[in-house]
């Protein structure tokens, strides 16, 4: 506590201030006023004005700003890493003086993105209430990219998101955020069961080029959308993409209808439906859960939840 005490010094943080120190910690993430007032409720004009009033009770600027980008400055970047783990401890505090009242915080918040459906969050979900029939669950969309900025500001309590590549034997451990490694799912293709590719176990990716092929939109995940047309062009391939779409079950409902094949995981595919098959396609890096929290956590619901994550995603290691 004592480090606490003195990063916040003798003066009691008002809620103006948590709430200047939260939306700079939005912009720091977004780096884009419009964007980040959006996310936190206000005008630009008014998170402009804060932003500035902060500065000058700092007395250094913490973005560089010019007309095409806003970047923090090596003071901001300090401030943002100092003021992520003020909030952490802030709501860590407010935790365990619950739990020592009795009174345990049985909230979670997860950071997700819908589109990948990740089949074994809901089983994980039912039975985390099976041992917690009070809890109170909530979802945020949140990147993967972004989550661990939004642990280390309490927006979430886990994130759970999807990274391309077979992860490494041990994940990489941060001194304030820590991750592992769920489960993998290569790559198929969803075609018609009457499809001359139907029977067969797998396709080369040169298979992209030679079909019309749905896949899902870059800026549902931009890291993995790259990474596939990045081992594209490594083996001179051209997909022929003739649709990209932001929600998994109109892919496959587009797939149905005849307008092309779908490329996607087992996460997204699940079971081809009635008149469908899946097809390996060769020559992608596989899709990898990927869960992440913050290293001090100590509330047991998200310890629970965690290991149920584990334990569903043995399942799905394909």
């Amino acid at each position: 506590m004592a480090g606490l005490h003195s990063a916040l010094g003798v003066k009691k943080m008002k809620a103006a201030e948590l709430r200047t120190y939260q939306n700079f910690l939005l912009l720091a993430q977004e780096l884009h006023f419009g964007r980040a007032a959006d996310l936190a409720a206000i005008t630009q004009p008014a998170l402009s004005q804060q932003i500035a009033r902060l500065e000058d009770s700092l007395g250094v600027k913490l973005f560089d700003r010019d007309p095409r980008q806003l970047a923090l400055t090596p003071a901001g970047r300090v401030f943002r890493d100092g003021i992520a783990k003020i909030i952490s401890n802030l709501e860590q505090l407010n935790q365990q003086t619950m739990a020592v009242a009795g009174g345990e915080d049985v909230s979670l918040s997860i950071g997700i993105t819908e589109y990948a459906n990740l089949p074994l969050i809901p089983t994980a979900l039912i039975r985390l209430q099976q041992f917690y029939p009070a809890s109170r669950l909530m979802r945020q969309e949140v990147r993967c990219l972004h989550h661990g900025t939004a642990l280390m500001r309490a927006q979430i309590d886990v994130g759970v998101g999807v990274v391309l590549g077979p992860p490494p034997p041990e994940m990489p451990h941060g001194a304030d955020v820590s991750s592992k490694w769920l489960a993998q799912s290569p790559w198929r293709l969803l075609v018609p069961a009457t499809h001359r590719w139907a029977g067969e176990r797998a396709l080369p990716l040169s298979s992209l080029a030679e079909e019309r092929i749905i896949i899902f939109a870059r800026d549902v995940n931009p890291p993995v959308y790259d990474g596939i047309m990045d081992s594209c062009r490594l083996a001179g391939v051209t997909p022929n993409i003739v649709f990209e779409t932001a929600q998994g079950l109109f892919g496959i409902q587009l797939a149905r209808n005849g307008l092309g094949l779908m490329l996607g995981t087992a996460f997204v595919l699940g079971e081809p439906p009635p008149g469908m098959a899946t097809v390996l396609v060769e020559g992608l890096p596989p899709l990898a859960i990927v869960a992440s929290w913050r290293s001090d956590e100590c509330r047991p619901i998200v310890r629970r939840f965690l290991e149920l994550l584990c334990s569903e995603g043995d399942a799905y290691r394909e």
